[in-house]
């Protein structure tokens, strides 16, 4: 899996093989350009807004969490990885902006190894990560060795999706239900 940030453009790059079968899959990450609202109508995140937020994802957090446990449970039970391999490679143009970010870097990409291995159990696992003090990029490739059924792909894909809606409709029914009053 490939995700490149260049020129103002994202880019996201799935790789697969199935019985030795390549498969490639692009996924666009750029919005269409909609006609864009004036600066007026325009509403700010405001403190209280974001903590309503942060209120929504946790309600709908704990409604689910005893279920995404399980969940995380036989997806570690049911896939299987031989080795996990993540290169980082970014950039601002500002060489102090650029090496300050290094260590966000690395503690995002070493959390992302982490949450991979906590899921699914690699046996390996490779982090490099590259600064580019010259332009403005960034480029994360994920490339993994992992065993699985693929009925039980299915049967995760399908949980995930429903607890990820169930989340949403937390995070997005509240505040439009006070709007209205």
């Amino acid at each position: 899996m490939d995700y490149l940030y260049e020129n103002k453009k994202q880019k996201l790059k799935i790789r697969a093989r199935l019985l030795g079968i390549p498969f490639y899959f692009t996924v666009p990450l750029d919005k269409k350009k909609k006609k864009q609202k004036p600066e007026a109508e325009k509403k700010p995140l405001t403190p209280k807004k974001f903590i309503e937020f942060a209120k929504n994802l946790h309600e709908g957090y704990q409604e689910v969490k005893d279920e995404i446990r399980k969940l995380l449970s036989d997806i570690k039970q049911g896939f299987g990885c031989k080795d996990v391999y993540c290169t980082v490679h970014y950039g601002t143009k500002n060489p102090a902006t650029t090496g300050m970010l290094n260590g966000a870097i690395w503690a995002a990409s070493s959390l992302l190894l982490k949450v991979i291995d906590e899921a699914v159990g690699a046996k390996k696992k490779t982090l490099e990560v590259y600064p580019d003090f010259q332009n403005a990029c960034m480029c994360l490739h994920i490339k993994g060795t992992f065993c699985f059924k693929l009925f039980d792909a299915i049967r995760f894909a399908l949980k995930i999706k429903r607890l990820v809606n169930i989340i949403k409709s937390h995070v997005s029914a509240k505040p439009e239900a006070e709007n209205v009053s």
